[in-house]
Parts: C-alpha cells; sequence; structure tokens
C-alpha cells in the first residue's frame, strides 16, 4: 500500500517512536516586486520519495519579535505532496503569467503575503512543540538574528540570505526583468541559506534545475546585434545589451553604451552590465557550475578619478559559485558603522575606484582589484560582526592605462587561482583554499553613486568570455592538456610561491604537478 508521511507521523506521535523529519522545502519565493508586489509568491516542493500530506501545515512569515503581525497561511486540508511536486501560495496575476500554476491564492501587497525588509518564512507543523519543517530569512543584514527570529527557526538558516532587494520584477522601465531567489537544485538543503539559493529566472510550480556547464562555453557577442539581450543570462533591473563599445548611445529610451571605448582585443561587439537610470545592476547566468568553475574573459577597466568628487565609489564583481542581487557597494576595508548590504555570495574580482569622504575617514581613495571569497555571504566590512569575506590579496591600479584587460579565475578541488593579465605575456596570480561541493552560477554586478553622468561612469563591459569547468593538468586554460602545460610545469619546478604550474594547489610545483599533466595529457585537445 501507499505510504504517506502524515499517517506515519500520527503512528510515531501515539507510540513515541522517533522519526525521521519530511523533507519539504521552501524551494522558491519572490518577496519585492514593483508597484502592488502582484507577482509574489512561496513555492514548497516535496524531495522525499514518499508522498507527504501537508494538511494544516502553516507558512509562517515575519520580522519581529514579540508581536509579529505578518500574514501565515495555513495548507488546506487534504493536501497531499507527490514525490517531486511543487505547491505554490501566490497571487492571481502570478497564476496569470504562470499558466495556472498558483495552488493557495493569496492578496497582493503587504497585507497578503511577505514584505520587503528583513523577514523570515518558515514551514511549521503546529503543535507543542511545533516542529520547524524548513525555513529561510532574507536581508539579515539589517539586524542580528537572534533579536528577531524565533530561536528554532535559526538552526536552518546558516545566517540567512545577506543583502537588500534579493529579488525584483519590474515593468516597462526596466526591461520587465524578474528575477527570484530558489534553491540551485530542487530540494537542495544543507541548512546554509547563502549556499543554497541563488538568483534567477522564475519557475513557480516547475524545476529550478538549470543546465549545469558541462563542455567549454565561449561567447561571441556578434552573434546578436546591437540592443540584443544575451539569451545566456538573466538580468535584475535591466536586461544586459549587447553594445558597439566604439559607440556611445545615451538617448533617452536606450543608453546602453554612456561613451565611448576601444574596441576589444576580439573586436566588434561586446555585453554591458548598468542600470541607465543609475545606481546598481546585475546579471546573472542561465547556467550554473557544479563545484569546480572557471571563466576567461575581457573586462574594460578605466582607473582615472580625476573627475571623482569626494565620497564618489564605482564597483564591479565578476563572480562564479553564488550569484547577487542588485549589486549594493562591497564595503571591503571600510570601517563605518552600518553594515554592508551586499548579497554577494561565491568568489569573484572586485574592483573598485574611489575618492575618500571627507565626513567617513575609513572610506579610502583607492583603485584596486581584489580576488574574494565571499562564501555564503555576509557583512564585507572589515570591522563587521558578521564578515565572512576573505580577499586573497589585491592588486593596485592607480597610475594603470585604460583599457581592455585579461581577466581569468579558477576554482579546482577547493584551489583559487585568480590571473589579471596587466602584462599580458606575465599575468599577475592570486591563489587561495575554498570549500568545495557548492552549486552556483556566474554573475556580474555594477553600481556607481556618480550621478550617472556619461564621461565619469565606466560600467562593466565583456567581451571574449569563456566559462569551463576546469581540466585537470590545463595550466594555461585553454581546454587542453599539451606540451604547453607540460613545459610551464617543467620551467617552474620546485617554485614554492603562488604559480599556474602548481596544478594541484599544494603551494609548490614539484612531482605531483608533473604526473597530473602526463596522466591527463590529451585531456580536452
Amino acid at each position: 500500500m501507499k505510504r504517506y508521511f502524515g499517517f506515519t507521523l500520527a503512528l510515531a506521535l501515539a507510540s513515541g517512536m522517533a522519526l525521521a523529519q519530511p523533507r519539504v522545502v521552501i524551494n522558491e519565493f519572490a518577496y519585492d516586486d514593483t508597484g502592488t508586489d502582484n507577482l509574489e509568491f512561496i513555492e514548497l516542493y516535496n524531495a522525499d520519495t514518499v508522498p507527504v500530506d501537508i494538511s494544516g501545515w502553516v507558512v509562517d512569515c515575519g520580522d519581529q519579535l514579540p508581536g509579529d503581525n505578518n500574514a501565515d497561511f495555513t495548507i488546506p486540508t487534504g493536501t497531499v505532496l507527490q514525490p517531486g511536486q511543487y505547491y505554490v501560495i501566490g497571487t492571481a496575476d502570478l497564476n496569470t503569467r504562470c499558466g495556472g500554476c498558483v495552488n493557495l491564492t493569496i492578496n497582493p501587497g503587504s497585507g497578503g503575503i511577505i514584505e520587503n525588509d528583513n523577514e523570515w518564512i518558515a514551514l511549521i507543523i503546529p503543535g507543542n512543540p511545533r516542529v520547524v519543517v524548513d525555513a529561510v530569512v532574507y536581508e539579515a543584514n539589517r539586524s542580528a538574528l537572534s533579536g528577531w527570529v524565533p530561536a528554532d527557526i535559526i538552526p536552518q538558516l546558516g545566517g540567512g540570505l545577506w543583502g537588500n532587494y534579493q529579488s525584483l520584477e519590474a515593468g516597462t522601465t526596466t526591461d520587465d526583468a524578474f528575477l527570484t531567489i530558489g534553491r540551485w537544485r530542487d530540494g537542495l538543503d544543507t541548512n546554509v541559506n547563502g549556499r543554497d539559493f541563488g538568483h534567477m529566472r522564475p519557475s513557480p510550480g516547475a524545476s529550478n534545475n538549470l543546465p549545469a556547464l558541462q563542455a567549454r562555453q565561449c561567447l561571441n557577442f556578434d552573434d546578436y546585434s546591437v540592443g540584443d539581450r544575451p539569451s545566456e543570462f538573466t538580468g535584475s533591473y535591466r536586461e544586459p545589451r549587447v553594445i558597439d563599445p566604439t559607440q556611445a548611445d545615451n538617448s533617452a529610451t536606450t543608453a546602453f553604451n554612456p561613451n565611448t571605448i576601444s574596441a576589444s582585443p576580439q573586436g566588434g561587439n561586446a555585453m554591458m552590465v548598468r542600470d541607465w537610470a543609475g545606481g546598481g545592476n546585475v546579471a546573472v547566468s542561465n547556467f550554473v557550475y557544479e563545484g569546480n568553475a572557471g571563466y576567461d574573459l575581457y573586462v574594460y577597466i578605466n582607473p582615472d578619478t580625476s573627475e571623482f568628487t569626494a565620497g564618489q565609489v564605482e564597483t564591479w564583481m565578476i563572480g562564479i559559485g553564488g550569484s547577487e542581487s542588485v549589486h549594493n557597494h562591497p564595503l571591503l576595508l571600510e570601517t563605518s558603522s552600518s553594515g554592508s548590504a551586499n548579497g554577494m555570495t561565491g568568489i569573484g574580482w572586485v574592483f573598485r575606484r574611489s575618492v575618500a569622504a571627507t565626513s567617513n575617514p575609513a572610506h579610502p581613495t583607492e583603485v584596486k582589484l581584489r580576488l574574494v571569497d565571499a562564501g555564503k555571504g555576509g557583512d564585507s566590512r572589515v570591522s563587521g560582526s558578521n564578515n565572512t569575506w576573505n580577499i586573497y590579496g589585491e592588486i593596485d591600479l592607480t597610475g594603470a592605462s585604460a583599457g581592455w584587460y585579461r581577466l581569468r579565475l579558477e576554482v579546482a578541488n577547493g584551489a583559487v587561482k585568480g590571473y589579471f593579465y596587466g602584462d599580458p605575456n606575465n599575468p599577475t596570480v592570486i591563489c587561495g583554499t575554498t570549500a568545495m561541493g557548492w552549486v552556483g552560477g556566474f554573475y556580474i554586478g555594477y553600481r556607481e553613486t556618480l550621478g550617472n553622468i556619461p564621461q565619469r561612469i565606466n560600467p562593466v563591459r565583456i567581451d571574449n568570455a569563456c566559462f569551463y569547468v576546469p581540466v585537470e593538468g590545463d595550466v594555461d586554460g585553454n581546454g587542453c592538456v599539451d606540451d604547453a602545460d607540460l613545459l610551464s610545469v617543467l620551467f617552474a619546478f620546485g617554485a614554492s610561491e603562488c604559480s599556474p604550474a602548481d596544478v594541484n594547489g599544494d603551494g609548490i610545483v614539484d612531482d605531483a604537478d608533473l604526473l597530473t599533466v602526463l596522466f591527463n595529457f590529451g585531456s580536452g585537445c
């Protein structure tokens, strides 16, 4: 006969026997869209191998203790989730947009579903004591969890989701972009929100599972026309756009490329990430990495700050193994009293050019590129009590020439290597180590406080971008283990500093690295 979790739970409670918790999770949600918040939703998913009766379970939403007055939702009697089945709590407008995916209809706006500031969402089996089946917290940067989140929910969070404006739906003024927060894989639950969830295109009532990158993928933006939205990415306020770098576009309706720059080494078109109304913007990939990851691309860097005024700053991040929201500035070395609201997770290159604010001596004047590991997300300030960022190293670009620079990043078996080709033939290499086993995407974030003045800003513009899973023994990152890789190891043999030829990342180029190249010789070619 069929085995239902609800019956098994009742039997267990009656007999006093121990019982494994049902594997039903909060799988995807959207909490902040423009206007009347008419597309908000919460999706549940049965990750178990048996049907689960969720009748009477409560989706508990809240943001304060005591006296929480946010809306909660009770699942109707007779609701049984089959293995792999979804259950969506959402608005009528969402139901129209998704073609009938909503199971429980709620009213839009702050009176109907989840609010837009820091909040928890918990899936509860009522009782005394109650059972917390799953939980997530967003905008955890606003205050310490212990001050406003119920104690029995906190073990499910791993610190929650850090950063403001974690999801967004917008109208015609913002390309109708719609980013939701979903688990990288349906049912993936390590009880660390920042590792389990990422930003992606909405899929209420359907699978979150983006395709895993396997074969090397290189983008030629010449395959698109200027103004196109590359299908490989999804944006937040604005979708990324294809531009001609040598042609400025500051019209009222497009404003894709704010200023003329030199053609990229590949020539032709490039891709830009920017909200041309000003502020921040993000593009996330429509594929994911599973563990090992790499990218190799050209990005235009302008180190000039001569037209900046006190307190002005521009930052961007190009990362892997995580995601971003709308790219609030990473504060990094600042010691300001207010916490960072940057939502970056995973590993990436962070560029910052800024002029010190007279009212904040901790706000530096600098033009630097840093390789950082934001991990599960957290306060990027060195003084932050929730600082989880690890800065592997930095490169001072003060006085460097504006132009296109090759940027490369690889994560393989826990070893991190970042390459900046200030000298095309002799890159600066920064090494480190990181946690293994994560799932996450590729992303680009950009923000400026320069008044959106075309001659000042330098939004992220990339070209000749390749995304790949590193091939073991491939020193130069071209996807093929060949003579060049063998020679790189031989010429660097014995080196103990950070080196591309240190294939296994143990801090020395030795026999183990040579054998790795030899055993994998010809792979990927």
